[in-house]
């Protein structure tokens, strides 16, 4: 292995050169060193290895669709910091699920027309938040979309069916945002 410093010949060289050679950089040194050869075997990925690209992979197809999207583009933009664009930020979104914060049930008392609120955030945007109500058994009473509030970050369902043994009963809220990823919080009342 032979190092070369202030090589111009060598400076912004990397890679291996007929199949005899193999120049790479590290530390602002060219280092030479003899090529390695090919082995039969490839190397096999372990399932956590498969799994991490499998995840990038789905990420990556993410990115392209908003790319081929120009509102989507523009939205990714807008929250752009220097040096980012929409195919990072997509990226960074499809990797980041949105987080519920609060799920409130305080003035809930098993009638139609009462408010449920979440409050949800996301990296990029919370997509829709659903509400569902069971039974202590775990029989779905209702469910439907939240309605985004003026402040973006609160959401608010109302009732639709009055339950009147609401006791034990749980309240479940589901945020999702553009990518797909999913969270849920859930109390019991």
């Amino acid at each position: 292995m032979a190092r070369a410093k202030n090589n111009l010949l060598l400076a912004q060289v990397s890679g291996t050169i007929g199949k005899q050679l193999t120049v790479s950089q590290r530390g602002g040194q060219a280092i030479l060193s003899k090529a390695k050869e090919k082995k039969g075997k490839r190397y096999k990925f372990s399932p956590k290895q498969l799994d991490v690209q499998s995840k990038f992979a789905n990420a990556a197809d993410y990115a392209s669709d908003v790319k081929a999207d120009p509102d989507m583009v523009a939205a990714y933009m807008a929250i752009a910091k220097p040096g980012q664009n929409a195919n990072n930020l997509a990226i960074r979104d499809f990797y980041n699920a949105p987080e519920i914060h609060t799920l409130k049930t305080v003035g809930y008392t098993g009638k139609a027309g009462q408010k449920i609120l979440v409050r949800a955030t996301d990296d990029f945007r919370v997509y829709q938040v659903v509400v569902s109500i069971y039974t202590a058994s775990g029989t779905l009473v209702e469910q439907g979309n939240a309605l985004q509030g003026r402040n973006v970050v609160e959401w608010t369902y109302t009732t639709v069916k009055d339950n009147r043994g609401y006791k034990g009963y749980k309240v479940r809220a589901m945020a999702e945002d553009l990518p797909g990823n999913q969270t849920f919080e859930e109390i019991v009342l």
